[in-house]
């Protein structure tokens, strides 16, 4: 009974030691639980904070998807701009005077243009501009292509002056009017036209520029008309020789032309010197009578045979001699 009663004492010490123990490990191991339901609520913190930025870049990336399409539909409205873009006048900082929806047409291989009734305000606008900036001259900017005919002057020159005339009709003094021939690779459409092929710059007034249109004669022409046994006949020479001499004239009231006439050697002096008198004289007629140039500033007179310019032992030769000088004071 002794012995039993020492073995259960033993039996409820180890029990209650071991008990003590257990409760000992689990106080310690709480922790370790804790930690692990902390890393698990980190786990899905992170993974919270993961999504917002997965859901911020995706964010992003629609703004960035949204400013890319915004920029190329602005890129296309600027190309369809360029498209519709019509006759403008700017200024050399690039400020717009006016717009049209229009532009001037051109025809390929022609001196013609084409101004649509819609745009013809810009002569207004411009004449009025000018008269509120007097400083201020213009500049015609003028295409041709290189694949067009070759002239002299050329097609961009040609063209510009008829914008030139139209801006004349209104008022714009001649001297604050430049024109600038442009070459450039023209798309002509099936039919030969192509659209916007002038622009107008206006730009500070060139001082020494229109002194020097003041004081410069222009250059010492030769003429070739259509000659016959009844006279001249009129041809292209002649009428572009009118447009020249009458421009010549606005430009410089004082200038005196002399209209020297020339002939081959076929004949006899006397008679050449007199045929070449008689051509002089009708061209004197034609440009005082089409070109209302007055009689005081023109002169006719003859060199007859005296002064060739080639040999007269050929056809060719003989052509080139029958000319009409034309020469300024």
């Amino acid at each position: 009974m002794k012995k039993f009663l020492i073995a259960f004492t033993v039996f409820l010490v180890w029990s209650f030691f071991g008990l003590w123990l257990y409760s000992w490990f689990q106080t310690e191991d709480q922790p370790l639980v804790l930690g692990n339901e902390l890393a698990e609520n980190i786990a899905n913190d992170t993974s919270g904070v993961t999504s917002k930025k997965t859901e911020t870049d995706i964010k992003k990336n629609e703004v960035t998807s949204t400013l890319d399409s915004l920029k190329g539909i602005d890129t296309l409205s600027t190309n369809i701009e360029v498209k519709l873009s019509g006759l403008k006048g700017i200024t050399g900082d690039g400020d717009t005077i006016f717009m049209f929806r229009g532009g001037v047409s051109i025809l390929e291989n022609s001196s013609e243009i084409f101004i649509p009734e819609t745009i013809t305000d810009f002569k207004y606008k411009t004449n009025t501009y000018l008269l509120e900036h007097p400083n201020t001259e213009i500049h015609i900017n003028s295409l041709y292509s290189a694949s067009e005919n070759f002239e002299s002057p050329n097609l961009g020159i040609q063209r510009g002056k008829k914008i030139r005339d139209a801006l004349l009709s209104v008022g714009v003094p001649k001297e604050r009017i430049v024109i600038k021939s442009i070459i450039k690779r023209i798309d002509f459409d099936e039919e030969g036209f192509y659209n916007n092929s002038v622009s107008i710059t206006f730009k500070p007034l060139n001082i020494e520029r229109v002194n020097n249109l003041k004081t410069k004669l222009p250059e010492t022409k030769i003429v070739y008309p259509r000659f016959s046994n009844s006279g001249i006949l009129i041809n292209g020479n002649l009428k572009n020789l009118l447009a020249e001499i009458k421009e010549i004239v606005n430009d410089h009231p004082e200038v005196k032309v002399e209209l020297i006439g020339h002939t081959d050697n076929i004949g006899n002096n006397v008679d050449n010197y007199k045929m070449a008198l008689n051509y002089a004289k009708q061209v004197e007629w034609y440009l005082v009578a089409k070109g209302g140039i007055r009689n005081s500033m023109i002169k006719a007179s003859s060199k007859g045979e005296e002064n060739p310019i080639e040999d007269n032992s050929y056809k060719q030769g003989r052509n080139a001699n029958r000319r009409i000088e034309v020469v300024f004071y």
